[in-house]
């Protein structure tokens, strides 16, 4: 059975993929997937840099984490054309993921599953939800969010 965990930013997903994987089910975690895609000479990288311009990479030529949530957490549109590049990659690596790993029971968190990428791999999508102020709370305490930007990704992912 393949299950994939989707809720808003900061609604607890990564708790409940704790919990599958406490019961032997094999994880996959989309935004680490990005992470590893976001690195320097990584394909994201290059993607995205073509996309949005080189302004949005470091020095070392990874990409700014930082200055891309800025903006696309702040214009929808640049979130969309941010998915639309980047969903069909870490869609690729899920699957070369998945026929890596010959297991019965796959759990797999992603924000956003996109009916055109991540609904392909799922039996059954859980939901995780929790209230907006407290996403708005975590957002800003604990991931350095401004309220405004808090609030425009609450409004905006998912």
């Amino acid at each position: 059975m393949v299950i994939g965990i989707t809720g808003k930013i900061a609604s607890g997903k990564s708790r409940l993929m704790k919990e599958y994987e406490e019961r032997g089910f094999y994880c996959i975690y989309a935004d680490k997937i990005v992470h590893d895609l976001y690195v320097s000479g990584g394909v994201g990288a290059k993607v995205l840099a073509a996309v949005f311009g080189k302004k949005f990479l470091n020095e070392d030529g990874s990409v700014d984490r930082m200055k891309l949530r800025d903006v696309v957490f702040t214009d929808e549109a640049k979130l969309k054309l941010l998915n639309d590049v980047i969903h069909p990659l870490v869609y690729e690596e899920i699957s070369i993921l998945m026929k890596k790993k010959k297991s019965e029971n796959i759990a797999i968190e992603a924000t956003y599953f996109d009916p055109n990428f991540l609904e392909d791999f799922v039996d059954e999508v859980v939901l995780v939800e929790r209230p907006k102020e407290e996403i708005i709370e975590c957002l800003v305490k604990e991931r350095g969010f401004t309220v405004e930007m808090a609030e425009n990704a609450w409004s905006l992912v998912f």
